[in-house]
């Protein structure tokens, strides 16, 4: 009897064994795209241009982790590439910060961003084509309609649309991707963007001021409104 125990307990050990050694491994983790951390970056950053983190405040890795919905290593990286690119700033042992540029920088980069995008105004009115234009004046009606209607962060991505449509009918895509790092470096969320509602009011307005001047093909025009509107002069 104990024999047969024996027998039959050996059996299913043995068995058991065979059913482990032929069991597949397990895939190892797969690291995450390159595609996911872009996007996570740009989530960041652009919730951080929408003023949805104030210049100097802390950002804590826990809550970017949970808003997210990301690995908190994810989170580091997003952060370190977002470092590189100075929209934040990494203070060791201490943590990330939102970058706050003083006020001399604020104003040497908007004069930056107002040169090239001024010079820029020739290309646009010689690539620039019809339907690139109608499509431009559709984005300043709707930034217009969500001035009274849209929220902050609705607004902010409207009015981006519209000066990235503005600046691909440059035909040179160099341009965006220059004043898209230098948007990065310069405080733009509507708080600080737009201080008054009439403030608001007239950068729709010189939206439609350009695809004015763009329609009648007057360059000069259209770099005096493209100026004007970067550095908020009446």
């Amino acid at each position: 009897m104990l024999l047969a125990c024996f027998c039959q307990s050996a059996i299913q050990s043995g068995a058991t064994s065979e059913r482990q050694g032929t069991q597949a491994p397990e895939e190892p983790l797969k690291p995450a795209s390159s595609d996911s951390e872009n996007s996570l970056v740009d989530q960041i950053a652009t919730d951080i241009q929408a003023g949805a983190y104030a210049p100097g405040s802390w950002l804590k890795q826990i809550e970017l982790q949970q808003r997210y919905k990301t690995s908190r290593p994810m989170i580091r990286l997003a952060l370190d590439r977002l470092a590189q690119k100075r929209l934040i700033r990494h203070e060791p042992n201490r943590g990330y910060y939102v970058y706050e540029a003083d006020g001399d920088e604020v104003r040497d980069l908007l004069d930056l961003r107002a040169m090239i995008e001024c010079a820029a105004a020739r290309r646009i009115i010689r690539h620039g084509t019809g339907p690139e234009c109608d499509r431009l004046e559709e984005l300043a009606q709707n930034f217009e309609q969500l001035i009274d209607t849209g929220s902050i962060l609705q607004q902010y991505e409207a009015n981006l649309a519209f000066h990235q449509q503005l600046l691909s009918m440059s035909g040179n895509p160099q341009i965006a991707v220059i004043i898209d790092d230098l948007r990065h470096r310069i405080p733009s969320a509507p708080a600080g963007q737009w201080r008054t509602y009439q403030r608001v009011k007239q950068s729709s307005a010189e939206h439609f001021e350009m695809v004015a001047a763009i329609r009648n093909r007057d360059a000069d025009a259209l770099a005096d409104t493209i100026r004007r509107h970067i550095q908020q002069t009446p």
